[in-house]
C-alpha cells in the first residue's frame, strides 16, 4: 500500500513507497538480530585466546627470544639480578671420583684359630666400634685335618716313649756290665800292688794293672749317668681325639677403632682360620680417588689443595689436598688416578660415595662470571636473560666455563656489566614458551 506524501513547502508533490511490515516479516528481523548477538559474542570470545596464540607463536619464533615480563609479576615471584662481572681467576682442572679408605685405616678381621662362632653379639653393619674391643668368641673344635694330625702326632709320640724305654734298659745294663768290669779290673789293681810291695811283679805290672782300673771306672760313672738322665725323662702323654682346640675359647679383637662396614659371620657358624668375620674401616679420614686426564698431570703438585663437592651435601664444600699421582695412563680414558686426602671428623663422607673434584691449575684467565643459578638448560644448550629494559628480558645462549664455588665463569654470549636473572629465570623461559597461561595477569599470592 502507498500513501502520497507532500514535503513541508507543498510545491511537489511526491509518493514515497512504504511498506508496513507483517507479522511474518518480524519474525525474520528478530532472528537476523539474533544471529548478528551470536556472531559478536564469538568473535568478542576467540579474539583475545587468538591474540595470545599470535603472541607467543611471535615470541616462540622470535629469533631474539625476548620476552615481556610484568612488573607485578616479578614482584610476584620475588625476582633477583646480579650484574656480571670480570674477573681473574684460576683454570680450574674438574673430575668426579669416589670416597674409598684411606691406608692403614681399614681392617679385615680374619682369626689365626677356628671354632664356631658364640657367645655374645656380633656387631651390625655401620655401628662404631673400639680398639681393643671384643668382636666374636670362637669356641675352638678339632677340624678332621687336626685330628688327623693328632693320631701322627701320638704315633709319633708312641714310637719315642718305646724308644726311651729302651734305652733305659739298655742303660741300666750297661750301668752293671761297667760296674763289674770296674769291680775285677779294680782287684787286680790291688793283688798288683801286693805282688809289687813283695818284689814280685815288676812296676810296669802295677801301672797297667791301676790303668784299667781307673778305665773301668770312669766307664762305670759315665753308665750311671746316662742311667739317671735317661731315668729322669718321663714320657710324653698322647693326645685325645679332640685334644687340640677343644674346650678352649678364642676372643676376637678389634685391631683399630671405626666402624664395622661388612659382616660376613653370624652367630653359630663355623669359621676356618684366616677367615674374615668382619670388616672394620676408620672415617676420620677418607681419600677420594679420580680420573685426571694426562694433559692436566702436568699441573698437579702433591699438597695441592683440592675442593670436593656431593650429591649428599649439594651446599657444601669439603677440602683436601693431593697425595699421590698414578704412574699409569688408562689407554683408553688417557687418563692417571690421583689420590686425594680429605679430613673427615664428622664422618659425613661415606665409603664408596660419589665425590665432585675441583682444583686449581695454577693457569690464570680473565672470564665474565656470574651465579650458578642464572643459568638455565634449553634444548641441550646453556642460556640466561638478560634485562633488556623495565618488563622485557632477552634470552642469551652462552657457553660456560669452569666453577667456582657458587659461580661460573662465561667463555661467551655475556658481556661484563650485564644484569641477568637469578631468581625467577624458569618463570619467564615459562612465560616465553606458554605466555597464555604463565603470563596471564593476576594479583594472587
Amino acid at each position: 500500500m502507498t500513501r502520497p506524501i507532500i514535503d513541508e513547502q507543498g510545491s511537489k508533490a511526491r509518493e514515497r513507497e512504504v511498506r508496513v511490515p507483517s507479522a511474518s516479516g518480524n519474525r525474520w528481523i528478530i532472528i537476523g538480530v539474533l544471529a548478528l548477538l551470536g556472531i559478536s559474542v564469538l568473535i568478542y570470545t576467540l579474539l583475545p585466546r587468538a591474540k595470545q596464540e599470535m603472541a607467543g607463536s611471535s615470541a616462540e619464533n622470535s629469533p631474539s627470544g625476548t620476552v615481556q615480563f610484568r612488573m607485578e609479576q616479578q614482584w610476584l615471584i620475588r625476582m633477583k639480578l646480579a650484574q656480571a662481572g670480570e674477573q681473574t681467576v684460576a683454570r680450574q682442572v674438574a673430575s668426579t671420583g669416589r670416597v674409598i679408605p684411606a691406608a692403614n685405616s681399614q681392617a679385615i678381621i680374619a682369626p689365626p684359630v677356628g671354632g664356631v662362632i658364640q657367645g655374645g653379639q656380633l656387631p651390625r653393619i655401620g655401628q662404631p666400634v673400639s680398639k681393643g674391643q671384643v668382636i666374636a668368641v670362637l669356641q675352638q673344635t678339632a677340624t678332621s685335618a687336626e685330628q688327623a694330625q693328632v693320631h701322627a702326632q701320638n704315633a709319633q709320640v708312641a714310637i719315642e716313649n718305646a724308644r726311651l724305654e729302651a734305652e733305659c734298659r739298655a742303660a741300666a745294663g750297661d750301668v752293671e756290665s761297667a760296674r763289674i768290669r770296674f769291680d775285677l779290673a779294680n782287684t787286680e789293681a790291688e793283688r798288683a800292688r801286693r805282688l809289687h810291695d813283695q818284689k814280685a811283679f815288676a812296676l810296669r805290672q802295677l801301672q797297667a794293672a791301676e790303668a784299667e782300673r781307673d778305665a773301668t771306672k770312669a766307664a762305670y760313672q759315665a753308665a750311671v749317668q746316662r742311667r739317671d738322665a735317661l731315668s729322669a725323662a718321663h714320657p710324653v702323654e698322647l693326645q685325645g681325639p679332640n685334644a687340640v682346640g677343644a674346650n678352649a675359647s678364642y676372643a676376637v679383637h678389634a685391631p683399630l677403632s671405626g666402624y664395622v662396614t661388612k659382616v660376613n659371620k653370624s652367630i653359630g657358624e663355623r669359621v676356618a682360620p684366616g677367615e674374615a668375620i668382619v670388616e672394620v674401616t676408620n672415617l676420620d679420614t677418607v681419600w677420594v680417588e679420580a680420573p685426571i686426564f694426562e694433559r692436566d698431570l702436568s699441573r698437579l703438585r702433591r699438597n695441592r689443595p683440592a675442593t670436593f663437592t656431593t650429591f649428599a651435601y649439594p651446599g657444601q664444600e669439603f677440602r683436601g689436598a693431593v697425595v699421590d699421582i698414578g704412574a699409569v695412563i688408562n689407554e683408553q680414558t688417557r687418563a692417571a688416578t690421583v689420590i686425594f686426602q680429605i679430613p673427615n671428623a664428622g664422618r659425613q663422607l661415606l665409603i664408596g660415595m660419589q665425590a665432585n673434584v675441583r682444583l686449581d691449575a695454577g693457569e690464570v684467565v680473565t672470564a665474565v662470571m656470574i651465579p650458578k643459578e642464572a643459568v638455565l638448560e634449553t634444548e641441550g644448550k646453556k642460556a640466561v636473560y638478560v634485562l633488556v629494559s623495565g618488563e622485557e628480558f632477552q634470552r642469551r645462549e652462552v657457553t660456560v666455563g669452569d666453577e667456582y664455588g657458587d659461580r661460573v665463569a662465561v667463555l661467551s654470549g655475556l658481556k661484563p656489566g650485564e644484569r641477568i636473572v637469578t631468581q625467577g629465570a624458569y618463570q619467564i623461559r615459562l612465560q616465553e614458551l606458554r605466555p597464555a597461561s604463565a603470563g596471564a595477569h593476576t594479583h594472587e599470592t
